[in-house]
């Protein structure tokens, strides 16, 4: 099964089970922001189509800023998503069909080595 198939069925499960008082979706994104866990970065590059190389990463990204702002945005997702539709994985189902470029620079970005 291909890695977008994969990730679609996930992302339609995840907007289901969003219908619930918390959003998992957003849940997901904060661990994926914070915890760098390296299957995102993989599942991500394998769904653009790029090299998926063990990242074998361990420090955190230099970019503490940029990490900020997604984990308020997150966050601010998991607010939205109390409203009764699951804004988060309707984003995460448009991320996954149309594959835009600014997501994959963000993961990069996220996952980036620690500069000098």
């Amino acid at each position: 099964m291909s890695t977008r198939l994969q990730c679609l069925l996930a992302m339609l499960g995840l907007s289901l089970i969003g219908f619930g008082p918390l959003s998992i979706t957003c849940l997901i994104g904060l661990h994926a922001v914070l915890a760098r866990p390296d299957w995102l970065l993989r599942t991500t590059r394998a769904l653009y189509g790029r090299p998926t190389a063990a990242t074998g990463l361990t420090e955190p990204a230099p970019n503490g800023w940029l990490r900020l702002k997604v984990v308020a945005a997150l966050l601010a997702l998991l607010l939205l998503d109390i409203a009764p539709v699951p804004v988060t994985g309707a984003i995460g189902l448009s991320v996954v069909l149309l594959r835009p470029p600014w997501f994959l620079e963000l993961v990069e970005a996220i996952y980036a080595p620690p500069g000098p």
